[in-house]
């Protein structure tokens, strides 16, 4: 998985880090420019279809204040979409997503996929059945009879008899929309810190269209003056012509999940492979599929934030025997590897489809217990990237401090330090991830977000500092030279793992953090040493608590292969240190 390892010099260890392991949501181009032609072009046309239901249904909206609004609108609307271009561009798209939705339904060879690619898949279904009537009442009787869809015409047919079943298509089509939406706006940072706005805009919108399309029609029909300009002949064709045009849309359809089922038929009468899955679970499965989807075949978790299409890179595995028989990547699958900086024999379970037997080791699983064994239901056991605060704690002069002492009162010492500190860790919420001698090293933010977990790490320093103060307040008269301790503190990607699992009989071992978050808080804490301070810790962390450190000395250290520097707190004492929602009062 890794190209390269580096260290950092502390004082105490030397903890290992991947070379450019990222998160795996770091980076991601999930635009139009990313995966192969027909996932742009899906994504481009979804996008066209996407803007033209916006313009829509805020026309619909306007009905809360006249319909005389929504026909003013409208005819803004019907400019951009009734022009020849406009009409084009939306035909070509309706007609390209259909298309390369369907031929994407072809190319699945199951149906055990997440909920929100069911969820979208059977809306999508559903779409036409109720859509194809209301198109060819706007736009067939137009096109052949010179109908003009003016709001009083259509709220007249529509209301009240078909009102559920349009009001039903508006939700399902904007749900639909939202969840494709989501799925591919979910690679982008941005996204996730307005995540509140576009909650509140994908509720509201429908809400205020159908509150508009039921408002309008409630005024038209107390009006009761409105002539309807749709013969009962024209009614006739209109139907006619929905029902030939649904036949052809759902004959699509059944084609699509007939050639399913056929291949379905075909790999059960096909030769076999093996697929191999750490802690030597093996499976059997026909050729064809990709590897993702036979994880998902046989209930195997697998992580796929995109759902297979070769943007997120959190499907990859390292193939630990097969490779030499796998096609090569093709040009989506290496920008993304490229753009990981993949290792040797690093793949995307989305993209390969093994035809001879292949060993496997997923890179980025799914944290949940959803596996029948018990390392499958251990997402540690393979390696969780994810956000977390580091900490170092280390006795300073430690060699000085124990010169000429007995064996005893060192160990005492030593014990004493240890174990008050890591009970402070674990008090809020911290992981002791191992003991290096007189050193420590902690995690915080394993089972809570970030925030919390920067926030527990800020007051765990101040519960050591306590510790700090009782160890030189207890110490033995041999002990000429003070107790002082010093901590180093950053936020940022680790990986999280079992590391020597394969060695353990399939015994859990001990969990550790890889990373370079974990050098660079071994870093800071040797920078104490410099600033004759208690704590150093890096302005990622403060920013992430919502912290205030009045009175803290604030420097700038660069790190060995890093570009920019990073700012960096140190303090000598934590009284003036403040905590949103923490323990505020010094000393405690």
């Amino acid at each position: 998985m890794f190209k390269s390892v580096m260290t950092v010099p502390g004082p105490s260890t030397k903890p290992v880090q991947p070379a450019k392991a990222a998160n795996p949501q770091a980076k991601l181009k999930g635009g139009p420019g990313s995966g192969n032609w027909r996932q742009r072009l899906r994504l481009a046309s979804g996008l066209t279809l996407f803007t033209f239901c916006l313009s829509h249904f805020l026309n619909h909206a306007l009905g809360i204040i006249s319909v005389e609004a929504m026909d003013k609108a409208s005819i803004w609307h019907y400019w951009v979409w009734r022009s020849p271009l406009g009409e084009t561009v939306l035909l070509t798209a309706a007609l390209t997503h259909v298309t390369l939705a369907l031929w994407r339904t072809s190319r699945r060879r199951t149906f055990k996929i997440p909920r929100w690619e069911f969820c979208q898949l059977v809306l999508g279904l559903y779409i036409p059945w109720t859509l194809i009537p209301h198109v060819s009442a706007t736009m067939g009787l137009a096109k052949e009879f010179g109908f003009s869809p003016t709001y009083d015409q259509m709220l007249t047919i529509l209301w009240p008899d078909k009102a559920f079943q349009q009001g039903l298509l508006l939700v399902v089509v904007w749900t639909h929309a939202m969840i494709g939406l989501h799925f591919w706006l979910r690679l982008y940072p941005l996204y996730h810190r307005l995540k509140y706005a576009a909650v509140t805009f994908a509720v509201a919108l429908p809400v205020l269209a159908l509150w508009g399309f039921v408002e309008g029609a409630r005024r038209l029909q107390l009006k009761r003056d409105v002539k309807l300009r749709v013969t009962d002949e024209q009614f006739d064709w209109l139907y006619g012509f929905a029902d030939n045009f649904r036949a052809v849309v759902y004959g699509l359809v059944l084609i699509s999940l007939g050639v399913v089922l056929v291949r379905y038929l075909s790999r059960r009468f096909a030769r076999g492979i093996s697929v191999t899955y750490p802690g030597g679970l093996k499976i059997r499965a026909a050729p064809g599929p990709t590897l993702l989807e036979i994880s998902r075949m046989k209930d195997i978790p697998h992580a796929a934030v995109c759902g297979g299409r070769a943007r997120c890179s959190t499907c990859r595995v390292k193939v630990l025997e097969g490779a030499e028989h796998l096609a090569a990547p093709d040009a989506p699958e290496a920008a993304v590897l490229s753009r990981i900086a993949a290792g040797e024999n690093v793949r995307l379970a989305c993209q390969i489809r093994p035809k001879h037997h292949i060993s496997v080791q997923p890179l980025v699983p799914v944290k949940a217990g959803a596996g029948s064994s018990e390392h499958l239901g251990d997402a540690y056991h393979w390696g969780v990237e994810q956000e977390v605060v580091v900490m170092f704690v280390d006795l300073r002069n430690f060699t000085k401090i124990t010169e000429s002492q007995l064996a005893y009162d060192v160990v005492h010492l030593l014990n004493n330090y240890l174990d008050q500190s890591s009970a402070a860790i674990r008090a809020e919420g911290g992981f002791v991830d191992k003991f290096i001698g007189d050193g420590i090293m902690a995690i915080f933010g394993m089972d809570v977000d970030a925030k919390t977990g920067a926030r527990q790490a800020l007051n765990a320093c101040r519960r050591i500092e306590a510790v700090m103060k009782s160890l030189e307040a207890e110490k033995s008269p041999q002990f000429r030279d003070p107790i002082r301790l010093g901590i180093g503190l950053h936020m940022g990607p680790a990986i999280l793992g079992r590391i020597g699992a394969a060695g353990t009989g399939g015994k859990r071992s001990g969990l550790t953090a890889l990373g370079d978050v974990v050098n660079t808080a071994s870093r800071l804490e040797s920078e104490n040493k410099a600033h004759n301070s208690f704590l150093a810790v890096s302005r990622t962390v403060i920013d992430a608590a919502g912290a205030e450190i009045p009175g803290a000395e604030t420097a700038e250290i660069t790190l060995r292969g890093k570009e920019r520097p990073l700012q960096i707190f140190t303090m000598t004492s934590l009284d003036t240190l403040f905590v949103p929602d923490g323990k505020n009062l010094p000393g405690t």
